[in-house]
Protein backbone atom coordinates (compact mmCIF):
# COMPACT_ATOMS: atom_id res chain seq x y z
CA UNK A 1 0.00 0.00 0.00
CA UNK A 2 1.35 3.27 -1.16
CA UNK A 3 1.68 6.06 1.67
CA UNK A 4 3.24 9.57 1.61
CA UNK A 5 6.62 8.22 2.52
CA UNK A 6 6.74 5.45 0.01
CA UNK A 7 6.48 2.95 2.82
CA UNK A 8 4.59 0.09 2.55
CA UNK A 9 2.34 -1.14 5.48
CA UNK A 10 -0.09 -3.97 5.74
CA UNK A 11 -3.24 -3.82 7.32
CA UNK A 12 -2.47 -5.84 10.19
CA UNK A 13 0.22 -3.70 11.33
CA UNK A 14 -1.98 -0.77 10.85
CA UNK A 15 -5.02 -2.40 12.86
CA UNK A 16 -5.74 -1.93 17.00
CA UNK A 17 -5.63 -2.29 19.41
CA UNK A 18 -1.70 -1.56 19.50
CA UNK A 19 0.26 -0.16 16.28
CA UNK A 20 3.78 -1.79 17.52
CA UNK A 21 6.80 0.59 17.55
CA UNK A 22 8.34 -0.14 14.30
CA UNK A 23 5.40 1.12 12.23
CA UNK A 24 4.77 4.15 14.68
CA UNK A 25 8.44 4.96 14.03
CA UNK A 26 7.38 4.71 9.59
CA UNK A 27 4.04 6.23 10.21
CA UNK A 28 5.54 9.50 12.08
CA UNK A 29 7.60 9.48 9.15
CA UNK A 30 5.11 8.91 6.62
CA UNK A 31 2.87 12.38 8.51
CA UNK A 32 6.24 14.33 7.90
CA UNK A 33 6.76 13.71 12.19
CA UNK A 34 9.61 12.08 11.64
CA UNK A 35 11.33 14.25 14.30
CA UNK A 36 9.44 12.98 17.47
CA UNK A 37 10.63 9.52 16.63
CA UNK A 38 13.88 10.71 18.04
CA UNK A 39 12.97 12.75 20.96
CA UNK A 40 10.10 10.15 22.63
CA UNK A 41 11.29 7.14 25.04
CA UNK A 42 10.68 5.64 28.28
CA UNK A 43 8.88 7.17 31.07
CA UNK A 44 5.97 6.64 33.23
CA UNK A 45 3.64 4.12 31.96
CA UNK A 46 -0.30 4.45 31.68
CA UNK A 47 -3.43 3.69 30.35
CA UNK A 48 -5.14 6.42 29.95
CA UNK A 49 -4.47 7.23 25.99
CA UNK A 50 -2.39 10.15 27.40
CA UNK A 51 0.53 11.36 25.12
CA UNK A 52 3.69 11.26 26.51
CA UNK A 53 7.27 10.90 26.03
CA UNK A 54 11.05 11.58 26.63
CA UNK A 55 13.17 14.61 26.30
CA UNK A 56 16.19 16.19 27.39
CA UNK A 57 17.36 18.51 30.13
CA UNK A 58 16.25 16.48 33.17
CA UNK A 59 15.85 13.67 31.34
CA UNK A 60 12.79 14.24 29.88
CA UNK A 61 9.53 11.62 31.58
CA UNK A 62 10.51 10.71 35.31
CA UNK A 63 9.72 7.33 35.83
CA UNK A 64 9.41 7.64 39.84
CA UNK A 65 5.44 6.64 39.71
CA UNK A 66 6.57 3.47 39.23
CA UNK A 67 8.64 3.47 42.13
CA UNK A 68 5.43 5.68 44.64
CA UNK A 69 3.16 3.53 46.04
CA UNK A 70 -0.25 4.81 43.86
CA UNK A 71 -1.78 5.89 47.55
CA UNK A 72 0.83 8.74 47.45
CA UNK A 73 0.26 9.68 44.02
CA UNK A 74 -2.72 11.21 44.44
CA UNK A 75 -3.68 14.43 45.89
CA UNK A 76 -2.75 17.93 45.74
CA UNK A 77 -2.82 21.08 42.96
CA UNK A 78 -0.39 21.87 40.52
CA UNK A 79 0.20 25.35 40.05
CA UNK A 80 1.45 26.21 36.48
CA UNK A 81 2.54 29.44 35.17
CA UNK A 82 1.57 29.97 31.61
CA UNK A 83 4.07 32.04 29.53
CA UNK A 84 1.28 34.21 27.79
CA UNK A 85 -1.24 37.06 28.77
CA UNK A 86 -3.89 35.35 28.09
CA UNK A 87 -5.72 31.84 27.62
CA UNK A 88 -8.31 33.19 24.39
CA UNK A 89 -9.84 29.84 23.19
CA UNK A 90 -9.79 26.15 24.39
CA UNK A 91 -11.95 24.71 21.56
CA UNK A 92 -9.22 22.23 19.13
CA UNK A 93 -10.31 23.00 15.79
CA UNK A 94 -10.29 26.99 16.05
CA UNK A 95 -6.71 26.81 18.37
CA UNK A 96 -4.36 28.80 16.23
CA UNK A 97 -1.65 29.00 19.30
CA UNK A 98 0.33 26.12 20.81
CA UNK A 99 -0.01 27.28 24.18
CA UNK A 100 -3.52 27.09 24.22
CA UNK A 101 -3.22 23.64 22.87
CA UNK A 102 -1.16 22.58 25.50
CA UNK A 103 -3.91 23.20 27.78
CA UNK A 104 -6.78 21.84 25.45
CA UNK A 105 -5.10 18.48 25.64
CA UNK A 106 -5.62 18.04 29.28
CA UNK A 107 -9.05 18.66 28.88
CA UNK A 108 -10.47 16.61 25.95
CA UNK A 109 -9.09 13.25 24.07
CA UNK A 110 -8.56 11.80 20.62
CA UNK A 111 -9.82 8.75 18.91
CA UNK A 112 -6.06 7.47 19.44
CA UNK A 113 -2.61 8.29 20.87
CA UNK A 114 0.86 7.77 20.46
CA UNK A 115 2.47 6.71 23.88
CA UNK A 116 5.24 6.93 25.64
CA UNK A 117 6.84 3.78 24.39
CA UNK A 118 6.18 5.13 20.95
CA UNK A 119 3.16 3.09 20.32
CA UNK A 120 0.19 3.95 19.17
CA UNK A 121 -2.69 3.07 21.57
CA UNK A 122 -6.38 3.67 21.79
CA UNK A 123 -7.29 7.02 23.55
CA UNK A 124 -11.48 6.69 22.89
CA UNK A 125 -11.21 3.71 20.56
CA UNK A 126 -10.51 0.38 22.53
CA UNK A 127 -10.04 -1.46 18.79
CA UNK A 128 -10.03 -0.50 15.34
CA UNK A 129 -9.60 -2.65 11.78
CA UNK A 130 -8.08 -1.04 8.58
CA UNK A 131 -9.22 -2.38 5.54
CA UNK A 132 -9.38 -1.56 1.74
CA UNK A 133 -5.50 -1.15 1.27
CA UNK A 134 -5.41 1.31 3.99
CA UNK A 135 -8.46 3.59 3.07
CA UNK A 136 -10.79 2.98 5.42
CA UNK A 137 -10.70 2.90 9.39
CA UNK A 138 -13.06 1.27 11.65
CA UNK A 139 -12.88 2.07 15.03
CA UNK A 140 -14.75 0.56 18.10
CA UNK A 141 -15.28 2.98 20.70
CA UNK A 142 -14.87 3.03 24.53
CA UNK A 143 -18.13 2.02 25.64
CA UNK A 144 -19.37 4.21 29.33
CA UNK A 145 -17.40 7.19 28.60
CA UNK A 146 -18.95 10.33 29.24
CA UNK A 147 -18.29 13.91 29.21
CA UNK A 148 -17.23 16.50 31.94
CA UNK A 149 -21.24 17.28 32.33
CA UNK A 150 -22.27 13.52 32.58
CA UNK A 151 -23.38 13.00 28.61
CA UNK A 152 -22.71 9.43 26.84
CA UNK A 153 -20.14 9.70 24.37
CA UNK A 154 -20.87 7.76 21.29
CA UNK A 155 -19.91 7.44 17.73
CA UNK A 156 -22.30 10.59 16.59
CA UNK A 157 -20.14 12.79 18.50
CA UNK A 158 -16.97 11.67 16.13
CA UNK A 159 -18.86 12.03 13.33
CA UNK A 160 -20.08 15.99 14.55
CA UNK A 161 -16.30 16.53 15.21
CA UNK A 162 -14.99 15.24 12.04
CA UNK A 163 -17.97 17.69 10.48
CA UNK A 164 -17.37 20.60 12.34
CA UNK A 165 -13.61 20.84 11.99
CA UNK A 166 -14.19 20.43 8.09
CA UNK A 167 -17.49 22.65 7.91
CA UNK A 168 -16.28 25.21 9.61
CA UNK A 169 -13.13 25.50 7.25
CA UNK A 170 -11.00 25.73 11.14
CA UNK A 171 -7.35 25.26 10.99
CA UNK A 172 -7.10 21.27 12.09
CA UNK A 173 -9.68 21.52 8.66
CA UNK A 174 -5.99 20.21 5.84
CA UNK A 175 -5.25 16.88 7.75
CA UNK A 176 -8.56 16.27 6.93
CA UNK A 177 -8.27 16.90 3.38
CA UNK A 178 -8.08 13.22 1.56
CA UNK A 179 -11.14 12.04 3.56
CA UNK A 180 -14.15 11.53 1.72
CA UNK A 181 -17.17 14.07 2.18
CA UNK A 182 -18.86 13.64 5.64
CA UNK A 183 -22.17 12.66 4.02
CA UNK A 184 -20.70 10.58 1.01
CA UNK A 185 -19.27 8.03 3.39
CA UNK A 186 -16.63 10.31 4.77
CA UNK A 187 -17.58 8.88 8.28
CA UNK A 188 -20.47 6.30 8.33
CA UNK A 189 -21.85 5.37 12.02
CA UNK A 190 -22.52 1.54 12.42
CA UNK A 191 -23.84 2.08 15.30
CA UNK A 192 -23.68 3.81 18.89
CA UNK A 193 -19.62 2.77 19.41
CA UNK A 194 -18.29 1.67 15.73
CA UNK A 195 -17.35 4.09 13.61
CA UNK A 196 -15.78 4.53 10.01
CA UNK A 197 -13.73 6.56 8.22
CA UNK A 198 -13.04 6.09 4.35
CA UNK A 199 -10.49 8.81 2.91
CA UNK A 200 -10.41 9.04 -1.13
CA UNK A 201 -6.66 6.60 -1.13
CA UNK A 202 -4.63 4.71 1.38
CA UNK A 203 -3.85 6.95 4.33
CA UNK A 204 -1.75 5.42 6.88
CA UNK A 205 -0.40 8.81 8.28
CA UNK A 206 -4.07 9.00 9.23
CA UNK A 207 -3.33 6.96 12.77
CA UNK A 208 -0.91 10.24 13.73
CA UNK A 209 -3.11 12.70 12.60
CA UNK A 210 -6.12 11.26 14.77
CA UNK A 211 -3.92 11.42 17.67
CA UNK A 212 -5.38 14.02 20.46
CA UNK A 213 -1.29 15.16 20.21
CA UNK A 214 0.68 15.83 17.88
CA UNK A 215 -2.28 14.79 15.36
CA UNK A 216 -5.25 17.00 16.82
CA UNK A 217 -7.43 16.47 13.59
CA UNK A 218 -10.50 14.72 15.82
CA UNK A 219 -9.84 15.69 19.13
CA UNK A 220 -13.58 15.03 19.94
CA UNK A 221 -16.29 17.86 21.15
CA UNK A 222 -19.18 17.54 22.53
CA UNK A 223 -22.39 18.37 20.45
CA UNK A 224 -24.65 18.92 23.37
CA UNK A 225 -22.81 21.47 25.14
CA UNK A 226 -21.58 23.08 22.12
CA UNK A 227 -25.76 23.69 21.32
CA UNK A 228 -26.32 24.47 25.06
CA UNK A 229 -23.64 27.04 25.89
CA UNK A 230 -23.04 28.55 22.56
CA UNK A 231 -19.60 28.45 20.56
CA UNK A 232 -18.85 31.26 21.94
CA UNK A 233 -18.67 30.41 25.47
CA UNK A 234 -17.25 27.04 24.71
CA UNK A 235 -14.47 28.77 23.70
CA UNK A 236 -13.56 29.19 27.22
CA UNK A 237 -15.30 26.71 29.73
CA UNK A 238 -15.09 23.64 26.81
CA UNK A 239 -16.42 20.41 27.91
CA UNK A 240 -14.57 16.94 26.82
CA UNK A 241 -13.77 13.94 27.82
CA UNK A 242 -10.08 13.93 29.40
CA UNK A 243 -8.72 14.17 32.37
CA UNK A 244 -9.02 17.42 33.59
CA UNK A 245 -12.36 19.38 33.69
CA UNK A 246 -12.60 23.18 33.29
CA UNK A 247 -14.12 24.72 36.89
CA UNK A 248 -13.76 28.01 36.46
CA UNK A 249 -12.03 30.59 33.12
CA UNK A 250 -11.22 34.16 34.11
CA UNK A 251 -9.60 34.89 31.17
CA UNK A 252 -6.33 36.55 31.48
CA UNK A 253 -6.41 36.26 35.16
CA UNK A 254 -6.99 31.98 36.27
CA UNK A 255 -8.20 28.94 34.82
CA UNK A 256 -8.84 26.36 37.40
CA UNK A 257 -8.88 22.87 36.59
CA UNK A 258 -10.17 19.74 38.51
CA UNK A 259 -9.75 15.69 38.38
CA UNK A 260 -12.63 14.86 36.44
CA UNK A 261 -13.99 11.66 38.66
CA UNK A 262 -15.49 9.29 35.83
CA UNK A 263 -12.67 10.08 33.49
CA UNK A 264 -11.82 6.22 31.82
CA UNK A 265 -7.88 6.22 32.26
CA UNK A 266 -5.63 4.53 34.39
CA UNK A 267 -2.40 4.02 35.19
CA UNK A 268 -0.77 0.74 34.33
CA UNK A 269 -1.34 -0.75 37.87
CA UNK A 270 -5.28 -0.12 37.24
CA UNK A 271 -4.90 3.04 39.40
CA UNK A 272 -7.57 5.66 38.57
CA UNK A 273 -6.16 8.54 36.52
CA UNK A 274 -5.28 11.79 37.25
CA UNK A 275 -3.27 11.46 40.42
CA UNK A 276 -4.10 15.28 40.78
CA UNK A 277 -6.92 16.58 42.27
CA UNK A 278 -6.34 19.75 39.96
CA UNK A 279 -4.42 22.34 38.38
CA UNK A 280 -4.59 26.16 38.58
CA UNK A 281 -2.91 27.27 35.46
CA UNK A 282 -2.13 31.41 35.51
CA UNK A 283 -0.96 33.33 32.95
CA UNK A 284 2.34 35.04 33.24
CA UNK A 285 3.53 36.98 30.45
CA UNK A 286 6.74 38.77 31.85
CA UNK A 287 9.86 36.66 31.09
CA UNK A 288 11.62 37.27 34.53
CA UNK A 289 7.88 36.67 36.27
CA UNK A 290 7.88 33.44 35.46
CA UNK A 291 11.37 32.18 36.26
CA UNK A 292 11.34 34.24 39.52
CA UNK A 293 7.83 32.21 40.35
CA UNK A 294 9.10 29.05 39.24
CA UNK A 295 12.36 29.21 41.35
CA UNK A 296 10.24 30.87 44.61
CA UNK A 297 7.63 28.28 44.63
CA UNK A 298 4.83 30.23 44.02
CA UNK A 299 4.81 27.95 40.86
CA UNK A 300 5.56 24.50 40.45
CA UNK A 301 5.47 24.29 36.57
CA UNK A 302 6.11 26.98 33.52
CA UNK A 303 5.17 26.14 30.50
CA UNK A 304 7.29 28.07 28.48
CA UNK A 305 10.71 28.99 29.44
CA UNK A 306 12.06 32.34 28.01
CA UNK A 307 14.65 31.67 25.63
CA UNK A 308 16.80 34.76 27.53
CA UNK A 309 16.21 33.81 30.83
CA UNK A 310 17.18 29.74 30.47
CA UNK A 311 20.25 30.27 32.36
CA UNK A 312 18.96 31.58 35.32
CA UNK A 313 16.79 27.98 35.58
CA UNK A 314 19.92 25.97 35.10
CA UNK A 315 21.48 28.11 37.60
CA UNK A 316 18.59 27.23 39.97
CA UNK A 317 18.59 24.24 42.89
CA UNK A 318 14.51 24.82 42.80
CA UNK A 319 14.26 24.08 39.49
CA UNK A 320 14.44 21.41 36.59
CA UNK A 321 14.89 22.34 32.98
CA UNK A 322 12.79 20.41 30.60
CA UNK A 323 13.91 20.38 26.78
CA UNK A 324 12.80 18.62 23.79
CA UNK A 325 13.90 19.25 19.85
CA UNK A 326 11.35 22.24 18.32
CA UNK A 327 10.18 21.92 15.10
CA UNK A 328 9.02 25.29 14.18
CA UNK A 329 9.96 28.35 12.88
CA UNK A 330 9.70 32.04 13.62
CA UNK A 331 10.15 34.94 10.94
CA UNK A 332 9.47 38.91 10.82
CA UNK A 333 5.93 38.86 9.50
CA UNK A 334 5.36 41.79 7.39
CA UNK A 335 2.00 43.00 6.34
CA UNK A 336 1.33 43.65 2.29
CA UNK A 337 -1.98 45.06 2.77
CA UNK A 338 0.03 47.65 3.91
CA UNK A 339 3.26 50.11 2.11
CA UNK A 340 5.76 49.48 1.85
CA UNK A 341 5.80 45.97 2.69
CA UNK A 342 3.24 45.53 -0.55
CA UNK A 343 7.10 46.13 -2.28
CA UNK A 344 8.92 42.71 -2.62
CA UNK A 345 11.81 44.91 -2.90
CA UNK A 346 10.99 46.89 0.15
CA UNK A 347 10.53 43.12 2.06
CA UNK A 348 14.04 42.22 0.86
CA UNK A 349 15.59 45.05 1.88
CA UNK A 350 13.89 44.57 5.24
CA UNK A 351 15.08 41.25 5.23
CA UNK A 352 18.65 41.62 4.17
CA UNK A 353 19.06 44.87 7.08
CA UNK A 354 18.75 41.89 9.76
CA UNK A 355 21.82 39.88 11.53
CA UNK A 356 19.99 36.49 12.49
CA UNK A 357 23.05 35.86 14.93
CA UNK A 358 23.39 38.86 16.77
CA UNK A 359 19.00 39.06 16.59
CA UNK A 360 19.20 35.41 18.32
CA UNK A 361 21.71 36.61 21.01
CA UNK A 362 20.48 39.87 21.91
CA UNK A 363 17.01 38.54 21.68
CA UNK A 364 17.41 35.00 23.20
CA UNK A 365 21.16 35.21 24.39
CA UNK A 366 21.93 32.74 21.76
CA UNK A 367 19.04 30.43 22.32
CA UNK A 368 18.36 29.48 19.36
CA UNK A 369 19.87 28.65 15.72
CA UNK A 370 19.60 30.57 12.80
CA UNK A 371 16.81 30.06 10.57
CA UNK A 372 17.65 30.23 6.82
CA UNK A 373 13.71 29.33 5.81
CA UNK A 374 10.92 27.64 7.31
CA UNK A 375 11.72 23.86 7.07
CA UNK A 376 13.66 23.35 9.96
CA UNK A 377 16.45 20.48 10.61
CA UNK A 378 14.15 18.11 12.83
CA UNK A 379 12.55 17.50 9.69
CA UNK A 380 15.68 15.76 8.34
CA UNK A 381 14.22 14.41 5.50
CA UNK A 382 13.57 17.38 3.47
CA UNK A 383 15.83 19.96 5.39
CA UNK A 384 19.08 20.64 3.64
CA UNK A 385 21.82 23.44 4.75
CA UNK A 386 22.92 24.53 1.29
CA UNK A 387 19.07 27.02 1.21
CA UNK A 388 19.39 30.36 -0.77
CA UNK A 389 20.86 32.89 0.49
CA UNK A 390 18.46 35.92 -0.86
CA UNK A 391 18.14 36.91 2.15
CA UNK A 392 21.60 36.71 3.50
CA UNK A 393 22.42 40.12 6.39
CA UNK A 394 23.96 42.71 3.81
CA UNK A 395 23.39 46.28 5.52
CA UNK A 396 24.98 48.16 2.40
CA UNK A 397 22.11 46.00 -0.04
CA UNK A 398 19.51 46.51 2.07
CA UNK A 399 20.07 50.18 1.88
CA UNK A 400 19.97 50.15 -2.12
CA UNK A 401 17.07 48.04 -1.99
CA UNK A 402 15.07 50.19 0.22
CA UNK A 403 15.88 53.29 -1.93
CA UNK A 404 15.09 51.43 -4.81
CA UNK A 405 11.65 50.79 -3.18
CA UNK A 406 10.93 54.03 -1.83
CA UNK A 407 11.30 52.74 1.37
CA UNK A 408 14.19 54.26 3.11
CA UNK A 409 13.55 55.84 5.96
CA UNK A 410 9.97 54.28 6.34
CA UNK A 411 8.23 54.50 9.34
CA UNK A 412 6.46 51.21 10.98
CA UNK A 413 5.55 49.77 13.97
CA UNK A 414 5.85 45.99 15.52
CA UNK A 415 2.89 44.97 17.19
CA UNK A 416 3.93 42.60 20.38
CA UNK A 417 3.00 41.67 23.76
CA UNK A 418 4.68 41.78 26.80
CA UNK A 419 6.52 38.37 26.56
CA UNK A 420 7.75 39.68 23.05
CA UNK A 421 8.97 42.89 23.76
CA UNK A 422 12.61 42.05 24.13
CA UNK A 423 12.95 40.35 20.60
CA UNK A 424 10.91 43.33 19.43
CA UNK A 425 13.21 46.05 20.87
CA UNK A 426 16.43 43.88 19.15
CA UNK A 427 14.52 44.02 15.53
CA UNK A 428 13.75 47.84 16.23
CA UNK A 429 17.21 48.20 17.01
CA UNK A 430 19.00 46.48 13.66
CA UNK A 431 16.03 48.37 11.41
CA UNK A 432 16.58 51.89 12.97
CA UNK A 433 20.72 50.95 12.17
CA UNK A 434 19.81 51.10 8.41
CA UNK A 435 17.37 54.02 8.27
CA UNK A 436 14.62 53.38 9.03
CA UNK A 437 11.85 54.67 11.54
CA UNK A 438 10.77 51.85 13.68
CA UNK A 439 8.58 51.96 16.82
CA UNK A 440 7.47 49.32 19.23
CA UNK A 441 3.59 48.70 19.74
CA UNK A 442 3.29 46.36 23.07
CA UNK A 443 -0.60 45.51 23.44
CA UNK A 444 -2.51 42.38 25.82
CA UNK A 445 -1.89 39.13 24.34
CA UNK A 446 -5.96 38.86 23.22
CA UNK A 447 -5.28 42.13 21.42
CA UNK A 448 -2.58 40.73 19.41
CA UNK A 449 -4.06 38.36 18.06
CA UNK A 450 -7.30 39.66 17.42
CA UNK A 451 -4.98 42.25 15.16
CA UNK A 452 -3.05 39.84 13.95
CA UNK A 453 -5.70 37.86 12.13
CA UNK A 454 -6.98 40.78 10.67
CA UNK A 455 -4.06 41.84 9.81
CA UNK A 456 -4.35 45.23 11.93
CA UNK A 457 -0.57 45.63 12.19
CA UNK A 458 2.53 46.78 10.08
CA UNK A 459 4.97 44.30 11.49
CA UNK A 460 5.53 41.63 13.97
CA UNK A 461 7.56 38.25 15.12
CA UNK A 462 5.76 35.01 14.82
CA UNK A 463 5.72 31.54 13.34
CA UNK A 464 4.69 28.12 13.58
CA UNK A 465 5.04 26.00 16.11
CA UNK A 466 4.24 22.02 17.17
CA UNK A 467 3.37 20.94 13.11
CA UNK A 468 5.92 18.29 12.64
CA UNK A 469 5.03 17.97 9.08
CA UNK A 470 6.29 21.26 7.11
CA UNK A 471 2.94 20.82 5.16
CA UNK A 472 0.31 21.61 8.03
CA UNK A 473 2.73 25.13 8.73
CA UNK A 474 3.35 26.01 4.86
CA UNK A 475 -0.29 25.45 3.47
CA UNK A 476 -2.08 27.10 6.25
CA UNK A 477 0.76 30.40 5.96
CA UNK A 478 1.25 30.43 2.59
CA UNK A 479 -2.25 29.46 0.40
CA UNK A 480 -4.56 32.46 -0.67
CA UNK A 481 -7.19 31.01 1.74
CA UNK A 482 -4.75 29.52 4.25
CA UNK A 483 -6.49 30.31 7.84
CA UNK A 484 -2.77 31.54 9.02
CA UNK A 485 -2.37 33.41 5.72
CA UNK A 486 -2.00 36.68 8.27
CA UNK A 487 0.70 38.61 5.53
CA UNK A 488 -1.67 38.29 2.59
CA UNK A 489 0.89 36.76 0.48
CA UNK A 490 0.02 35.45 -2.76
CA UNK A 491 1.59 33.08 -5.16
CA UNK A 492 -0.23 31.26 -7.55
CA UNK A 493 2.94 28.68 -7.66
CA UNK A 494 3.07 27.89 -4.33
CA UNK A 495 -0.38 27.84 -4.26
CA UNK A 496 -0.48 25.04 -6.63
CA UNK A 497 3.16 23.83 -5.28
CA UNK A 498 1.50 23.13 -1.67
CA UNK A 499 -1.71 20.70 -3.39
CA UNK A 500 0.96 19.00 -5.73
CA UNK A 501 3.33 18.14 -2.26
CA UNK A 502 -0.33 16.37 -0.77
CA UNK A 503 -0.25 14.22 -3.73
CA UNK A 504 3.39 12.59 -3.95
CA UNK A 505 3.44 9.30 -2.46
CA UNK A 506 7.03 9.07 -2.97
CA UNK A 507 9.32 10.59 -0.07
CA UNK A 508 11.88 11.78 -2.08
CA UNK A 509 9.83 13.72 -4.63
CA UNK A 510 8.16 15.28 -2.05
CA UNK A 511 10.73 16.59 -0.88
CA UNK A 512 11.90 18.74 -3.92
CA UNK A 513 8.48 19.35 -4.52
CA UNK A 514 9.24 21.03 -0.82
CA UNK A 515 12.13 22.66 -1.58
CA UNK A 516 11.54 24.18 -4.59
CA UNK A 517 8.81 25.51 -2.79
CA UNK A 518 10.48 27.31 0.10
CA UNK A 519 13.22 28.41 -2.58
CA UNK A 520 10.62 30.81 -3.70
CA UNK A 521 9.45 31.47 0.27
CA UNK A 522 13.36 33.14 0.35
CA UNK A 523 12.54 34.91 -2.51
CA UNK A 524 8.89 36.02 -2.13
CA UNK A 525 10.05 37.38 1.75
CA UNK A 526 6.50 36.86 3.08
CA UNK A 527 8.60 36.44 6.09
CA UNK A 528 12.12 37.16 6.93
CA UNK A 529 13.16 34.10 8.41
CA UNK A 530 14.83 34.43 11.80
CA UNK A 531 15.39 31.30 14.27
CA UNK A 532 14.40 27.95 14.86
CA UNK A 533 13.97 27.16 18.44
CA UNK A 534 13.96 24.45 21.21
CA UNK A 535 11.04 23.77 23.25
CA UNK A 536 12.14 24.28 26.90
CA UNK A 537 9.81 23.98 30.09
CA UNK A 538 10.90 23.83 33.60
CA UNK A 539 9.57 22.11 36.58
CA UNK A 540 10.33 22.12 40.44
CA UNK A 541 12.06 18.76 41.75
CA UNK A 542 8.75 18.04 43.76
CA UNK A 543 6.50 17.89 40.61
CA UNK A 544 7.36 13.95 39.33
CA UNK A 545 5.65 11.56 36.55
CA UNK A 546 5.52 14.47 33.68
CA UNK A 547 6.96 13.24 30.36
CA UNK A 548 7.99 15.97 28.03
CA UNK A 549 7.10 15.24 23.75
CA UNK A 550 7.82 18.82 22.07
CA UNK A 551 4.70 21.10 22.46
CA UNK A 552 2.57 19.35 24.63
CA UNK A 553 1.71 19.36 28.61
CA UNK A 554 -0.16 17.05 30.17
CA UNK A 555 -0.72 16.39 33.47
CA UNK A 556 -2.62 12.78 33.59
CA UNK A 557 0.07 11.18 35.32
CA UNK A 558 1.61 14.15 37.14
CA UNK A 559 2.11 13.75 41.04
CA UNK A 560 3.49 15.77 43.37
CA UNK A 561 5.99 14.50 46.10
CA UNK A 562 7.11 16.01 49.48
Amino acid sequence: MATDSNEEFSEEALSGPVVDRRTTTALLGAAGMGALAGCTGGGGGSNDGGDSGGGTGDGGGDDTATETPAEDRSGGTLQAGWFTGSIDTLDPPYISVGQYFQVAANIFSGLVTLKEDLTVRGDLASDWEVTNDGATFTFQLREGVTFHDGSEFTAEDVRYTINRTIENETPAAPKLSTLKPVDEDGVVIEDDYTVTLNFERPMAPALIYLTRGPGRAATIVSKEAIEEMGAEQYAVTPVGTGPFQVESHEVGSELKLTAYDDYFGTDSDGNQLPYLDGVTITPIPEPSSIVNALRSGDIHFANLVPLQNVSQVEDASSARKLQAPGVNWYGFAMNQEREPFDSRTARLGIAKAIDNEKFIETAYFGNAISAQGPINKATAWVYREDKPDTQAYDPERAQELLQEAGADGASFSILTTQSSLRQAKAMRQQLNAVGLNVEVEQVTSSTYWDRYAKLDYDTTISGSVGDPDPDQSLWNFYRKDGPWNWVSYENDEVHQLLAEQRRQLDREQRAETLQTLEDILIEDVPHAYLSHQDDIAARRPEVKGFTHIPFMRNFHSVYLSE
